[in-house]
């Protein structure tokens, strides 16, 4: 019952039917932001990663402030939907050198960088985004073919 969910499932719950979902253990997780140049509007989702594949995945949600934002117009930003990226079509996937700067004294979430191949279209795709969790365990799980 993934999208037809009831608002009350608990995060265990959550996984574990994403696992018997997906039929395979899920490997890491993490909460992230993608950094969309063509929009201010952040987009939210998790980040989760198994054997063969990582996933980025986003919930529909309707809050008053998108709605302030976007004219009380649904802006499609914010539905249910899951982007699946084999590993073997990764081309890279790695967290982003931090500069060295006064602001590195207060905790700032790390910025990882992703490209692949579409395994539909054989178009070069990239994604920048930012963890509220642990990226480097995300990052590592995934084994580049």
């Amino acid at each position: 019952m993934l999208f037809g969910r009831d608002d009350g499932i608990d995060a265990q719950e959550f996984w574990k039917e994403r696992e018997e979902d997906l039929g395979t253990a899920i490997l890491a997780r993490t909460l992230g932001q993608v950094i969309r140049k063509d929009s201010g509007v952040p987009l939210w989702g998790m980040f989760y990663t198994t054997d063969k594949a990582l996933y980025f995945q986003t919930f529909y949600s309707d809050n008053w402030l998108s709605a302030m934002f976007s004219g009380g117009k649904k802006s499609g930003r914010t539905k249910d939907e899951i982007i699946e990226i084999p590993a073997g079509s990764i081309e890279y996937f790695r967290i982003r050198p931090r500069k060295k700067r006064l602001l590195n004294l207060f905790h700032q979430p790390e910025i990882v960088e992703l490209r692949w191949k579409s395994t539909e279209t054989g178009e070069t795709k990239e994604m920048v985004f930012e963890t509220d969790g642990d990226a480097q365990t995300l990052v590592s799980s995934v084994a580049l073919l």
